[in-house]
């Protein structure tokens, strides 16, 4: 069997647990209230692996271009190497976009984000509230499409595992 490399899986599996906590914890902290304990904690968190994740993703994109990426092993059916092709492209559009509508929200009052009291992330500019609404907007439902996406993508991993029977999952754990 040949294995996706450690770096690979590595970012993978930290991507995976990333968006599910980014997804899980924006869910849940739009319903806190002001008195809830996890009402300042819980957006910090989120923010900052909100960060984390597009730095994964920026070494990830930069793998993608450097040509470090392993493609689909055979046999793989034409429209499921399209397919697969298809979701993975989406992953990136997608994450790109909900940590750029996040990195610009946490910044649009023009001001520097501070996290954990020691990380400064700079502003790049001040935006509208109309303006924050729609990257809100896009944020939130682009997490919703991005979730659908993990969905199709663990539904593919489970049918080759226990349908196809071939060993696409077991090289990327």
């Amino acid at each position: 069997m040949n294995k996706y490399t450690l770096t690979t899986r590595i970012i993978h599996w930290l991507s995976a647990l990333l968006i599910f906590f980014m997804f899980i914890s924006g869910w849940y902290m739009v319903e806190l209230d002001y008195y809830s304990p996890w009402y300042n904690r819980l957006p910090e968190l989120h923010y900052a692996f909100g960060m984390l994740l597009m730095l994964v993703w920026l070494i990830k994109i930069i793998r993608l271009f450097a040509g470090q990426q392993k493609r689909l092993s055979p046999p793989v059916k034409p429209f499921e190497r399209i397919l697969s092709q298809l979701i993975q492209f989406l992953f990136y559009v997608f994450v790109t976009a909900l940590v750029m509508t996040g990195y610009l929200m946490m910044t649009a009052q023009g001001q520097p984000k501070i996290l954990f009291e020691f990380i400064h992330l700079p502003a790049l500019t001040e935006f509208s509230g109309a303006v924050v609404d729609t990257m809100g907007w896009i944020h939130e439902y682009g997490a919703y499409i991005l979730i659908g996406f993990v969905a199709l993508h663990v539904i593919g991993a489970v049918k080759h595992h226990f349908i196809d029977k071939d060993d696409t999952l077991k090289r990327m754990i």
